[in-house]
């Protein structure tokens, strides 16, 4: 049995892979919903600065941290002359900053697991670029640049860093759109379709497996050939 820390766990990536790991030791961080699996749960405002201690107390009882997969993203929509400070700060908060408190408060258990992991579900924009989503898009580039920078750093631990880069994901998002505008979407696809937040999941899996243990610094993309 593992033990794992999912942050993000109630959104579509993020059940998906608790779901995968419900058979572990979980811990579950997420802003308001309830994990559908049995954890050890946590609510916190992942849009507001994290308090070290409270992740510290969170995980008192571990000896070690086998994996830590961190998936809360959302995206600003709109054109830059309009996003605001407010804007800017909360995307960071989120995708950047308690990113790296998560890593800071999870690194000495981590580093005492057979096969530790750090994984960060990133997105395609933060390769390709994507228009009036410019600064999710950015944020996202960061964490990629982050998993590579840490993967290096990291390198003579047994704690391997990597990103998985979804394209457009099935779910609460896509459910928002209107028939039509999720026609004109699958249109664009190569394989016209969306991707399944298990495929997703089933890729995290495998990167937390002690098979993938000399893979780090790399950012998978699962897009269905969108951005290769």
């Amino acid at each position: 049995m593992s033990n794992i820390l999912i942050v993000g766990a109630t959104g579509d990536i993020g059940n998906a892979v608790h779901k995968l790991f419900q058979n572990d030791k979980v811990i579950s961080v997420s802003n308001k919903r309830t994990p559908k699996f049995t954890s050890k749960h946590y609510f916190m405002n992942l849009t507001k600065e994290v308090n070290l201690r409270d992740l510290h107390e969170m995980m008192q009882d571990l000896t070690h941290l086998d994996a830590l997969i961190y998936t809360p993203g959302f995206s600003h929509f709109g054109m830059i002359q309009d996003v605001t400070i407010t804007d800017m700060d909360t995307q960071y908060t989120l995708s950047m900053k308690n990113l790296v408190l998560f890593i800071q408060a999870t690194l000495p258990l981590l580093k005492k697991s057979k096969y530790g992991r750090i994984i960060v579900v990133s997105s395609i924009w933060g390769q390709a670029g994507a228009s009036c989503e410019s600064i999710y898009a950015s944020m996202k580039g960061a964490q990629n640049t982050l998993v590579k920078s840490l993967a290096k750093e990291l390198a003579l631990t047994n704690v391997t860093v990597n990103a998985v880069a979804p394209g457009v994901v099935s779910g609460h998002m896509t459910n928002e759109l209107s028939t039509t505008d999720q026609e004109i979407l699958l249109d664009e696809l190569p394989q016209n379709k969306f991707i399944e937040p298990n495929e997703v999941a089933k890729l995290i899996e495998f990167i937390c497996s002690e098979s993938s243990k000399s893979i780090t610094g790399e950012v998978f993309n699962i897009n269905g050939g969108w951005y290769t």
